[in-house]
């Protein structure tokens, strides 16, 4: 031992993070200096021995640390699967497939597994969640492991139904890079993973921990591949970018596949690549039938939108959303309309409805009009007070019919006189709509007019 490391030591008490009389800085420095150089010396149960000198561990799960190798469902789970192995289960197993710290635990330390095949041959990150001291916290405590009497959460083995049956909150052990404010936790409740250093994401530090022997360790809940969608979630920062955490593993779904998220999905297709959705549009994007469903793939990642709203475009359409309206489709040829008038910054806004049914067609309603479409008249826009005299009327299986034209300016016609002002005109099947700016009326004339 160095004597560095040894003057370290001696500045740490037997059973504490920091010593109370060092600053937290210089606390902080001594454990990650620590953690770091007996990471370097020694295996991994040489390191638990070691790092319970810092206070970092105070003991094991009384069946003991033991590594086993694993049992039949390695090939999903990874070795040391079983209960017996002494290893704690990963968070998404017990925590409804959610790859995060469930409730009444914290991030309290990590290591890392280089060349892992399921981050693309780099380091995989693996955070232990400890339990919180809920329900005997000390104020002034003495840092480190509390009794397991107070642990939020108790010891099981084995988990039926799944092939990560490791241990559920046994082991009494901490890494100590994370969470070091919290002075006392309790024992391992499950375990989270990331292609990610947890830095990134958790109040970590970066002193590093290795042991490749966890290079595979996995659970049936978690993503079980390096695909384009892992690299499209590391890219965007996994657990601490918008998405949130994995909700358990790819789909295959309408010739691709699909990533839950705590906020929102992923999907991918050949020819397309991967693109997230996120939040509302998200949300709305699986109550139409998400990938399956009318609007296809995304193609492009989110777009983000003046007053805190957002689009995200599909193969056969697009979602926009804006917080006072909510998220809403327009698809097809009324998608391909819309677009063409400039979407959510041109004439109508944002849309107010899904795409809906209306007589022989379709429709969409905006902001400040309408779309409407039908086989024998393509798609055209109804705006303005001429759209609201449209819908009173019956809009589509009204007296008009589907609209025929986009709506123009006239300066001829039975409002022509001395000082008038222009008119708006849009023609119906069945007749037509003029709109008089001076007197705010719109009058209903004969298709022939």
């Amino acid at each position: 031992m160095t004597t560095a490391t040894t003057s370290a030591l001696a500045a740490l008490q037997p059973g504490e993070v920091g010593a109370s009389t060092l600053s937290p800085t210089l606390s902080q420095r001594a454990v990650d200096g620590l953690t770091g150089w007996l990471a370097r010396r020694t295996s991994r149960r040489g390191f638990l021995v070691k790092a319970g000198v810092l206070g970092t561990a105070l003991a094991v799960d009384p069946v003991g640390y033991v590594l086993r190798p694993g049992t039949a469902y390695a090939a999903v789970c990874g070795p040391g699967a079983g209960a017996s192995s002494g290893w704690t289960v990963f968070c998404a197993t017990i925590n409804d497939g959610v790859n995060a710290c469930p409730p009444g635990s914290i991030a309290a330390g990590w290591w890392k597994a280089d060349g892992a095949s399921l981050c693309g041959g780099k380091a995989r990150y693996i955070i232990d969640c400890n339990a919180t001291c809920a329900t005997c916290s000390t104020p002034g405590a003495r840092a480190g492991i509390c009794s397991s009497t107070c642990w939020s959460c108790s010891c099981e083995s084995g988990l039926p139904g799944t092939c990560d049956q490791r241990k559920v909150c046994c082991n009494a052990f901490r890494y100590g890079q994370c969470n070091q404010d919290v002075r006392q936790v309790g024992g391992v409740h499950c375990r989270v993973v990331s292609c990610t250093p947890p830095w990134r994401f958790e109040e970590c530090s970066t002193a590093p921990a290795t042991d490749n022997r966890t290079r595979d360790h996995n659970s049936d809940r978690l993503p079980q591949a390096y695909t384009a969608i892992t690299a499209r979630y590391i890219a965007l920062g996994e657990n601490g970018s918008v998405l949130g955490a994995t909700v358990a593993g790819e789909v295959t779904t309408n010739g691709g596949s699909a990533q839950r998220y705590q906020r929102g999905r992923i999907s991918a297709r050949t020819g397309i690549g991967a693109r997230e959705t996120v939040g509302p549009v998200a949300v709305r994007y699986v109550a139409v039938g998400a990938e399956a469903g009318p609007l296809g793939f995304p193609t492009t990642p989110p777009l983000p939108l003046p007053g805190g709203g957002s689009a995200s475009r599909f193969q056969a359409g697009r979602i926009s959303y804006r917080p006072d309206l909510g998220a809403f489709e327009v698809r097809g040829p009324l998608a391909v309309h819309y677009e063409s008038l400039g979407a959510e910054g041109g004439p109508l806004g944002h849309p107010v409805s899904g795409q809906e049914a209306s007589g022989a067609g379709f429709a969409n309603r905006f902001e400040r009009g309408r779309i409407s479409w039908s086989a024998d008249t393509g798609a055209h826009a109804t705006r303005g007070p001429i759209a609201e005299r449209y819908a009173e009327l019956g809009a589509e299986t009204g007296v008009l019919g589907f609209p025929v034209s986009e709506e123009r300016v006239e300066r001829d016609g039975p409002f022509k006189r001395p000082g008038a002002t222009e008119r708006r005109r849009s023609d119906f099947q069945n007749g037509s709509l003029a709109y008089d700016e001076r007197t705010g009326l719109v009058v209903l004339l004969p298709r022939s007019a």
